[in-house]
């Protein structure tokens, strides 16, 4: 069974840090993207399943100083751990917020208390991104069973229209009790938090960069 990853890089990043923080960890642990995050999801999905891959859909802000060393890992570092692909999009700048008040509807551009200038920024691409190559992936029989890691509902379609009309079966990964209505539309689930004494076996903070 060959089986392929695919994560919404962001959806699974900010889940990964809120989980050890509710755990009580005060240091960052960092995500082991080249080494055992993959091999034990593969392994959960089946004791017999082959590695196919791991596709990862990341946004970066270039006008954000911190993401040009998020780019330069995501471009230069994770795309050359085993059969990763990663697929990036640029965040745009959006409108400024405004007063909700019908007789005002003032831009607001300066937090309140620290006076800084408010700037704002949507994701544009990565979830079409990550649908189309999940349904393409699967149409050209490139795997039989995918790995979804995210909570996004978003995806709900796009798995129904796989498992409907292909043999392919899709396997949601998350954090409990996050993504429910897509883990109710995959075929199974895994909770990584069950996973995670395999995933950070102890003594192990993970690489460096998650």
């Amino acid at each position: 069974m060959r089986t392929k990853i695919f994560i919404d890089f962001w959806n699974f990043q900010l889940a990964w840090r809120d989980y050890h923080r509710q755990q009580g960890v005060t240091e960052r642990v960092s995500i082991p993207w080249d080494r055992t995050l993959y091999e034990v999801l593969v392994k959960h999905v089946d004791t017999k399943a082959i590695y196919s891959g791991t596709h990862v859909y990341a946004s970066i802000d270039p006008l954000k100083p911190g993401d040009s060393k998020l780019r330069h890992f995501l471009r230069n570092v994770m795309s050359g751990f085993p059969g990763y692909s990663v697929t990036i999009k640029e965040r745009r700048p959006r409108s400024p917020l405004n007063c909700s008040h019908s007789d005002c509807r003032a831009p607001v551009d300066v937090c309140p208390k620290c006076k800084r200038k408010v700037t704002r920024s949507v994701e544009k691409g990565v979830d079409t991104a990550l649908v189309t190559d999940l349904i393409q992936f699967a149409s050209d029989g490139l795997f039989d069973s995918a790995v979804l890691v995210t909570a996004d509902a978003d995806f709900v379609p796009a798995v129904q229209f796989i498992q409907s009309r292909t043999s392919k079966q899709v396997v949601h990964a998350y954090f409990k009790p996050q993504g429910q209505e897509l883990r109710n539309a995959c075929w199974t689930h895994l909770y990584i938090d069950d996973l995670m004494d395999e995933i950070i076996p102890e003594g192990d903070s993970g690489d460096e960069t998650g």
